[in-house]
């Protein structure tokens, strides 16, 4: 019976999320032809001034319009959407983002100081440049089967320890959408992302659709779509060969609120990822909570664009107070990432004058097919706040195995970074988990390709909430 409440717990939750989410934006049959408005696209000529014109014309028409870059090269600084607009990047069209940071207009001005340019991160990709921008905008879309061209290589610098670094300012996210509702970005190939490629930011009611998402393996922070805050969203049919994390959801807080707004109502579906960090992520920033999630029908893998493997095929953490529940992974195959899963509930605290733990509960992983991992995946909370609920259903790991065998004190680490790496070596060598309230694990099994002295699986402080068909 208790499984049975169970499933139909996961299939309202599914229902729930797929009911939720409004229809795309249908925009008035009224067009702006950017050449329409003196723009050039012969890649050389700056196009923003005259992109903008047609935007802001169509903009004022009764219900909008859409404004087309039909064909060529058209090269650009910062870009404002409005209300009612489409923009539509027609096949045999790019949209190039200008190699100069002074042609890019920062949104808000007031985040130039905070951009924190240190030799590799700029602020974690994360700051106020943007090629296509968005405020409080209602019925957007960006879409036509074109390219959007981030222009990446230009913003970074080479290092002998790191490859590629950023050390000045840069257009990332590349494309952002803050506190704006109602929008579809699909049917496009957006490559070399200067830093984070797509940010729905504090947003609601989004649908990215047959989406392919390029960037350089080595640029630094080049996050494929990280939705920050934001609610009812949708990402299906999309590709990302990132030099970062694929999909990632997050609550920055980035626009001051305590606790950050939650990310809530998610469904990716059908994603094929490859990079050289995370290939699904949830987390690092959690200042606000996170809930009603739902990955299916992932492909994670190493392309032979990446220079290293996968950090994680799938990462989950909350450590910066907040909830974290209701977050479902199925249909999952990974290839070569380190470590196929990591769940992690800590107490970094940022954004708590005192940190305090939060909670994560009710995660549930099935489908997973792994293999060529070399670190075991790991499930931790911290003592006295366990991770509640986590069910593994018809999980399949194959590790690379031939460690060596002994005694291993693993560090609780409570305010350390969350990421797989981050206990080192483990007893074990499919799976560890410690300070963990209810892990139910169905037709789990964990294998390796060489011979390991260690166990497969070590459980510490653990309550095991069900146990059926576990073993090599």
């Amino acid at each position: 019976m208790a499984r049975v409440g169970a499933r139909l717990r996961r299939t309202a939750l599914i229902g729930l999320l797929l009911s939720s989410f409004a229809a795309p934006p249908t925009l008035a049959a009224g067009r702006c032809s950017v050449t329409d408005y003196g723009a050039k696209g012969d890649g050389l000529s700056l196009a923003t001034m005259a992109i903008q014109r047609a935007i802001d014309a169509c903009a004022v028409r009764p219900g909008g319009g859409t404004v087309v870059l039909a064909r060529g090269t058209f090269l650009s600084g910062t870009i404002v959407l409005k209300d009612n607009i489409r923009l539509r990047i027609s096949r045999g069209a790019m949209l190039k983002a200008s190699p100069r940071i002074v042609d890019f207009t920062p949104y808000p001005p007031e985040d130039v100081p905070l951009i924190a340019v240190d030799g590799s991160t700029q602020n974690k990709g994360n700051g106020p440049y943007h090629l296509i921008h968005a405020s409080g905008a209602r019925h957007i879309a960006i879409d036509g089967g074109g390219t959007i061209d981030g222009s990446g290589g230009a913003y970074w610098d080479s290092d002998p320890q790191k490859g590629l670094v950023s050390k000045r300012p840069r257009p990332s996210p590349l494309i952002e959408f803050v506190d704006s509702s109602n929008i579809s970005v699909e049917h496009l190939t957006i490559r070399d992302a200067a830093g984070w490629t797509v940010h729905p930011l504090e947003s609601h009611d989004i649908r990215i659709t047959d989406l392919t998402i390029i960037n350089d393996p080595k640029g630094p922070n080049t996050d494929g779509i990280d939705i920050d805050s934001s609610t009812n969203v949708t990402i299906r049919q999309t590709n990302v060969d990132a030099g970062d994390d694929c999909v990632v959801l997050k609550t920055t807080g980035r626009r001051g609120a305590r606790p950050a707004p939650p990310a809530a109502n998610v469904v990716v579906s059908g994603l094929v990822c490859s990079s050289d960090d995370q290939g699904i992520k949830i987390g690092t920033e959690t200042l606000g909570d996170i809930r009603n999630v739902l990955f299916e029908d992932v492909l994670i893998y190493r392309s032979n664009r990446q220079y290293r493997p996968l950090t994680a095929g799938i990462s989950i953490s909350m450590v910066d107070g907040s909830v974290l529940e209701n977050i479902k992974v199925t249909n999952v195959t990974i290839r070569d990432a380190a470590t196929p899963f990591f769940l992690r509930l800590g107490n970094r605290g940022r954004g708590q004058k005192v940190p305090v733990p939060g909670r994560a509960r009710n995660i549930s992983l099935s489908g997973i097919v792994a293999t060529g991992g070399t670190l075991a995946s790991s499930i931790t909370g911290i003592p006295g706040h366990p991770i509640q609920d986590v069910r593994l259903n018809d999980v399949s790991i194959v590790m690379a195995g031939g460690g060596k065998a002994g005694n291993m004190d693993i560090p609780e680490a409570a305010g350390d970074y969350p990421h797989a790496p981050m206990f080192g070596l483990l007893p074990a060598t499919g799976l560890y988990a410690r300070h963990v309230e209810g892990l139910a694990l169905n037709n789990v099994h964990l294998r390796t390709k060489q011979f390991d002295p260690r166990p497969p699986m070590v459980l510490e402080d653990v309550r095991l909430a069900a146990a059926k068909d576990v073993g090599k």
